[in-house]
């Protein structure tokens, strides 16, 4: 356990600033455009819902863009041990079991998911704050909105999806991120020990989550009745079972060297 809090330390200290930067942007830059597109409103303008209004301000697309950001950022640590001196061959020849190797580098990478969904929430919530008192505003204060937020986050897609309402929901949310943590560490290491079948999984999770990203997206445009996703969840979930455990094997018996 000790040699798996300095592994995960180690790791984190390489994250600090460049997911101090990010979670930074994740918050003010969602600040910057949604003010941009409050501008042109006024009492006697049709105004969007706060949701509405945040996803025509390009912070959605921010988000996507911050995430594929971390996600690479997480590559280059990971690459970056076989660059140079090569200090991939140090740490497997540490007096610690190589499992904490894997488990401090994932670990770190999941760290700095949660961080980004922390601060992209936290911009949500300023974000409603800036148009509220916007709205509030109009005509001395008679178009004050009551339960605003609340409702935002339940009308929104995108807003459930990073702050889902239901346990089906929480589930599939919470299958996503795992697949997300383990799949690319999981590629990278395929790809270092020369196991390319492994792809073929990763590919057969990304095809589930791109589904499942695309139903959640849609829900409320959709007239059936709403599907429970825990055939999906449980899907990302074994396959992330997979990833993590030849992960593990791979990294056994020093194939990622």
């Amino acid at each position: 356990m000790k040699g798996f809090y300095r592994l995960l330390n180690l790791e984190f200290a390489k994250w600090l600033i460049f997911i101090a930067s990010v979670c930074a942007a994740s918050i003010v830059a969602p600040l910057i455009l949604l003010h941009r597109q409050l501008r042109s409103y006024s009492e006697f303008t049709v105004n969007e819902r706060f949701e509405e209004a945040y996803a025509s301000s390009g912070s959605v697309l921010l988000f996507l863009i911050l995430l594929a950001l971390v996600c690479a950022f997480f590559l280059i640590t990971v690459y970056a041990d076989y660059w140079g001196g090569k200090s991939v061959y140090t740490y497997l020849t540490l007096p610690v079991r190589r499992e904490a190797l894997y488990f401090g580098k994932a670990a770190a990478f999941a760290a700095c998911l949660l961080l980004l969904l922390a601060s992209q929430l936290i911009g949500i919530r300023l974000g409603y704050a800036l148009y509220a008192s916007k709205v509030a505003s109009y005509a001395d204060g008679e178009f004050a909105m009551r339960n605003g937020y609340f409702l935002a986050m339940i009308r929104s897609d995108f807003f459930r999806l990073l702050l889902p309402m239901s346990f089906s929901r929480m589930l599939s949310t919470l299958a996503m991120g795992v697949t997300v943590a383990t799949g690319f560490y999981y590629g990278a290491l395929c790809e270092r020990s020369r196991k390319y079948f492994g792809f073929a999984a990763i590919a057969a999770a990304g095809w589930i989550l791109i589904d499942a990203i695309g139903y959640r997206m849609h829900e409320t445009a959709r007239y059936a009745e709403p599907t429970g996703l825990y055939v999906s969840s449980a899907l990302l979930l074994a396959l992330s079972g997979f990833f993590v455990w030849h992960s593990l094997s791979l990294v056994r018996r020093g194939a990622i060297a």
